[in-house]
């Protein structure tokens, strides 16, 4: 049985929420920021993203050291060879190297070989990517990884004994060891005496570190000193950041998202000019939310269920139509990610309703099926009990990969993994990721161990009273408030993400209709009826499971719910519309 949820309303800081009045914020929009800051400090910086407010790259350890690296490559012979992980923090890791060497460095586009590692084969520089790698045919000057490296010492000496220099640019959490002994140079913020921001994604890092490449090529005259600056690649940074799930609290993180988001929309770039035609936002500009479930799902959906480089592509398209051809198998590729999630989902339901008792800490789930789904999966779980989920896929080759979210405040998913590696020498063939998402690999034999040392390091970190859902909310609106201008109120405070989450509502309805909708026919409509009689429409995604489920909802009866505000357009009429995300018959 799933816990039902514990609502909660998030504090109100009130020296923050009078510093935000003092911006000329309205009340709505300093109670909301109240809700999210706890300090003044930065607050402009933060209500306000400019990319002027981004901490200098000077700040990022090793950057400089890295640049000039990068420089040396460019004006050898052999090739540079960029390597990055297959998600779309990866993907646009490699869209920002490629196109800053090509592009704006002038490197010959033969030059630069990329090389993505394969889902199946784990995360990281994999023996795989290695064995990739010294198959090219031609010497190799540097390999530059992107959004991984950090946790690969082996493979790194691997091609380090092959004669190959490797030059790391990482933002996931450093293994206990330190930095990897054998890469040249190792550009990561979570490495000991970095003062960077500790919550930039993977192809932020390499935008910075990219950025001290042009300044280093301008001082050895090997770039004109007017030579354009790399601001228009905020762009995919935006997407790589937003679909890495990286902090928005963080000045550098929502500067370059929001300076991002300017360039999108702007639509000048083939890529972008394909989303706009198979998805227009309903007229709206894109927005982080958009990024994150119409784009970014379809760039992992490539790595999931097709071939990862699809998405690549995509981002390098120089024309509409062949960013068009990519996009749409991108759009089949996640059509068909939907299907396999489906059966995925109602098997880790059935495991994980067997698996919990109301004294369980985590869920580490055995499944069949797609590893490339596996992530969503824990997500999906790990929400519904509250509890940090590992969902692990059979790869038929007697290993097990895992995807673990944290779900549960305060959880660190990679300090976890390092204690039980600690607990079990041997435990893992490969680990990696940060505090709320982190990925690995073990034997198929060793799931039990796992199993119950990921209860006890959860148990660890939480203490003696095991987590419970609990759903944070910013309140309760008016009648008043809720009309479609709520919309544009709450667009001032964009981009949201996470620490700074959508605004979220609480209030209670009584129901006047509902019923099933959408092509699963598991999303359900309501007309709610409000103190004063007049009613407002709502949508609940994914209300039921499948399409057989009952409607758990009656006429007449009230709802206590929790919602998101959004607009509801129809037959040239805009309204208002409540995003159900929790509803339950009082």
């Amino acid at each position: 049985m799933i816990k039902i949820p514990k609502i909660i309303e998030r504090p109100t800081s009130q020296a923050v929420y009078l510093a935000a009045l003092q911006l000329n914020l309205t009340p709505l929009q300093a109670t909301l920021v109240a809700k999210r800051l706890s300090e003044t400090d930065s607050i402009e910086q933060i209500v306000f993203p400019k990319l002027k407010h981004i901490q200098h790259p000077s700040t990022l350890k090793n950057s400089l050291a890295a640049a000039h690296i990068i420089s040396d490559a460019i004006a050898a012979n052999g090739l540079i060879v960029l390597a990055t992980d297959y998600d779309t923090d990866g993907v646009t890791s490699a869209w920002v190297a490629m196109t800053a060497l090509v592009h704006y460095f002038n490197v010959p586009a033969h030059k630069v070989v990329h090389i993505i590692g394969e889902r199946k084969a784990g995360y990281g520089i994999t023996d795989e990517v290695c064995d990739r790698i010294l198959a090219l045919n031609q010497p190799v000057s540097l390999v530059i990884s992107a959004d991984q490296g950090s946790s690969d010492e082996p493979r790194i000496a691997r091609l380090k004994a092959a004669g190959i220099a490797v030059c790391v640019t990482d933002h996931h959490q450093m293994p206990i060891d330190g930095a990897p002994q054998s890469a040249v140079c190792t550009v990561n913020p979570q490495q000991a005496g970095c003062d960077y921001d500790k919550t930039v994604a993977g192809c932020f890092v390499i935008f910075l570190v990219m950025t001290q490449v042009r300044q280093v090529l301008i001082e050895r005259g090997l770039l004109a000193a007017d030579s354009p600056s790399l601001k228009a690649l905020a762009l995919n940074v935006a997407l790589g950041t937003i679909a890495d799930s990286v902090s928005l609290k963080s000045p550098n993180n929502r500067a370059i998202v929001q300076s991002g988001l300017q360039f999108i929309n702007q639509f000048t770039v083939p890529a972008w000019q394909a989303v706009k035609q198979l998805n227009d936002n309903q007229g709206e500009p894109f927005n982080a939310e958009f990024l994150a479930f119409q784009v970014a799902t379809r760039i992992n959906a490539a790595s999931r269920v097709s071939d990862v480089t699809t998405a690549f592509n995509f981002l390098n398209a120089a024309h509409l139509s062949e960013a068009q051809r990519h996009l749409q198998q991108l759009d089949d590729d996640n059509q068909d990610r939907r299907h396999q999630q489906q059966a995925m989902l109602a098997q880790a339901q059935d495991l994980a309703q067997a698996l919990y008792h109301n004294q369980k800490y985590s869920l580490a789930l055995k499944l069949q099926g797609n590893a490339g789904i596996q992530g969503i999966i824990a997500t999906r779980i790990g929400e519904a009990y509250g509890l940090p989920c590992v969902a692990m896929t059979d790869l038929k080759d007697g290993y097990l990969a895992g995807s673990g979210r944290g779900i549960v405040k305060h959880i660190d998913l990679r300090h976890a993994f390092q204690w039980m590696a600690d607990q079990e020498p041997g435990l893992f063939k490969s680990m990696g990721g940060h505090a709320g998402a982190a990925g690995c690999m073990i034997k198929l034999e060793h799931y039990d161990i796992f199993s119950a040392l990921f209860e006890q390091a959860i148990k660890l970190q939480i203490g003696d009273q095991p987590p419970v859902p609990i759903i944070e909310t910013d309140g309760q609106l008016s009648e008043a408030q809720l009309t479609p201008n709520l919309i544009n109120e709450l667009a001032q405070l964009e981009p949201y993400g996470r620490e700074w989450p959508q605004p979220l509502f609480n209030g209670e309805f009584e129901i006047v209709e509902v019923k099933a909708v959408g092509q699963t026919q598991t999303h359900l409509s309501f007309k709610l009826k409000q103190a004063s009689g007049k009613w407002i429409q709502a949508i609940y995604f994914n209300a039921k499971q499948s399409a057989q489920d009952p409607i758990e909802f009656t006429p007449g009866e009230r709802i206590r719910c929790v919602y998101q505000a959004s607009l509801n357009r129809y037959n040239g009429r805009v309204s208002l519309q409540l995003r159900l995300q929790w509803a339950a018959a009082m």
